[in-house]
């Protein structure tokens, strides 16, 4: 229908928006992924496509994981699951044939396509802001439901993406020929830098510091300029310094606990009631003890004054409320009776109302309250307390039920189909102290892998995802490497993918560094 450069046209442009895209929208990655079969299809040259298609070993190994896919039909039981799990995992077996057997786009056309990325994370980070600063009037209870479009752990992996983009882009002269764009790229580089933290996604903070310090160190040597070369490195080390004094402060101000001395402590309240102290707690809020200076007769009748949520009602996290209040007067340092209620201020009142049972978690500006979170669930979980719906220990339960189903199940797993009933048999069979709704499986793509196809699975699998590397001339290339190390490490606290969105990421940005890329045998920046 349309002549070769038409079509080379059509395939560079959806690229581009594909790249825009993942940050952005569910409904247009899924459109433009059509609109690049479509153009496949309808470009013909099929005996050029098989020729990429039947020479190159890298396309057949990597579609020998599909297979894997397919092969898990045999011995599962729930084709309702496994079709579905089939049907997301489509994009990677639709972008490796498509980019594989697809002429590689020219440098300029790949930095576009990078530069599309750029925007589309750019979009999504204002958008964010927009709604965190209340130019966009959508309710939110955490700093994750800011990221409007996508999860904000898979926002933070193309930040990340973009981010180590950029810092290629900066140094490799080719890329900003212009004496303006350095600059402007480092200033949209530390705005996404910014802008992790603010997300306060973990994984994607984690990720970031891992991947940087790799790179850092391995490219140092190669920055023109001794005098930015050492200040580089002084700015790293200091960074690090910095980072280790900040977790070391956080520790020690986590663990600082008040004194209580049990002989002199008050009995009664203001008001003549009796308190009621649990001294066997250990549990802690802000270094004060959570169960004790508790008078529930005179913190039930205060609390229903000031709210519309009865005490004996849930938050709207769906948590009883008056524990919710009771951690969160703790972590004032107020009693917890009549006296203590009548300190609360408004805002004090809603963020219980909304769930918050420390008033660090008020504060949307507080790396140390998301650092303080973490602690406090691990503290918890040490002492015996129940890890459910607290996101960091109950990953605990999720990796031990994963290696239990393995240890069953060792060579070829339980099959595409059966991974979520395997999960909820362990589950009953141990009889999890989680709740039912909180009994997920491993959120790591590495167990999910081994649980679903076994030990040899997933062996094949790593293999058929990073040989290919080698088979394209590849192995010093800075971005696939780059991704590979991002990718990589988030499967192993997520489940990467087994998501539409997931799974686009990998399959789109590993076939585009792998297949769609100048093949570059240099390798400084």
């Amino acid at each position: 229908m349309f002549g070769k450069e038409v079509h080379s046209r059509i395939y560079f442009f959806s690229l581009a928006c594909l790249a825009a895209s993942l940050p952005l929208s569910i409904f247009t990655t899924s459109l433009f992924q059509i609109v690049l079969v479509g153009n496949w299809l309808l470009e013909g040259r099929y005996r050029e496509k098989w020729n990429y298609f039947r020479y190159r070993k890298s396309i057949w190994l990597i579609l020998s994981v599909y297979v894997l896919f397919l092969l898990g039909l045999l011995y599962t039981h729930d084709f309702h699951y496994a079709f579905h799990d089939l049907r997301i995992k489509v994009p990677l077996l639709l972008l490796v044939v498509i980019m594989g057997t697809t002429p590689t786009v020219g440098k300029l056309q790949f930095k576009w396509i990078l530069l599309a990325l750029l925007a589309g994370v750019f979009a999504g980070s204002v958008s964010s802001m927009s709604v965190l600063l209340g130019i966009i009037d959508i309710p939110f209870k955490d700093m994750r439901e800011i990221s409007l479009f996508v999860s904000h752990i898979r926002f933070s992996l193309l930040i990340n993406v973009a981010i180590f983009s950029l810092a290629y882009m900066i140094f490799d002269r080719e890329y900003s020929s212009r004496k303006w764009e350095p600059p402007v790229y480092t200033a949209v580089m530390v705005w996404f830098i910014i802008f992790l933290l603010i997300l306060q996604a973990i994984t994607g903070i984690l990720i970031f510091l891992v991947v940087s310090f790799v790179i850092f160190w391995k490219y140092l040597h190669r920055v023109w300029s001794p005098l930015l070369r050492w200040t580089l490195a002084v700015f790293m080390l200091a960074t690090l310094i910095f980072g280790i004094s900040f977790l070391s402060r956080s520790l020690s101000r986590f663990y600082k606990v008040e004194y209580i001395d049990q002989k002199t402590i008050e009995k009664t309240t203001e008001g003549g009631r009796p308190y009621s102290h649990n001294f066997d707690s250990p549990y802690i809020e802000n270094g004060h003890y959570t169960w004790i200076y508790i008078c529930e007769p005179e913190l039930e009748p205060e609390w229903n004054q000031v709210s519309d949520i009865d005490y004996q009602g849930k938050d709207l996290n769906g948590n009883e409320i008056k524990y919710t209040l009771i951690r969160y007067m703790t972590s004032l340092g107020l009693k917890k009776d009549s006296v203590g209620i009548g300190q609360l201020n408004p805002a004090d009142i809603r963020f219980v109302e909304e769930g918050k049972a420390n008033y660090l978690y008020g504060k949307r500006w507080s790396f140390y309250a998301k650092i303080y979170e973490v602690l406090w669930q691990i503290d918890v979980y040490r002492k015996g307390g129940n890890s459910s719906g607290h996101s960091v220990t109950q990953r605990i339960y999720y990796v031990k039920a994963a290696l239990g189903i393995i240890k069953d199940h060792p060579l070829i797993g339980v099959g595409t189909g059966d991974v979520l009933t395997a999960y909820e048999d362990y589950y009953q069979e141990i009889d999890s102290p989680l709740a039912k709704e909180w009994r997920l499986r491993a959120h790591n793509q590495f167990l999910t892998f081994m649980v679903t196809y076994g030990i040899l699975g997933f062996i094949w699998i790593l293999f058929c995802l990073l040989y290919p590397v080698y088979l394209e001339g590849k192995g010093s290339d800075y971005f696939i490497w780059m991704f590979l190390m991002v990718s990589l490490l988030s499967m192993l606290n997520e489940d990467t993918l087994e998501t539409h969105t997931g799974i686009s990421f990998f399959a789109f940005f590993y076939c585009l560094f792998l297949y769609a890329s100048v093949h570059e045998k240099r390798t400084s920046i």
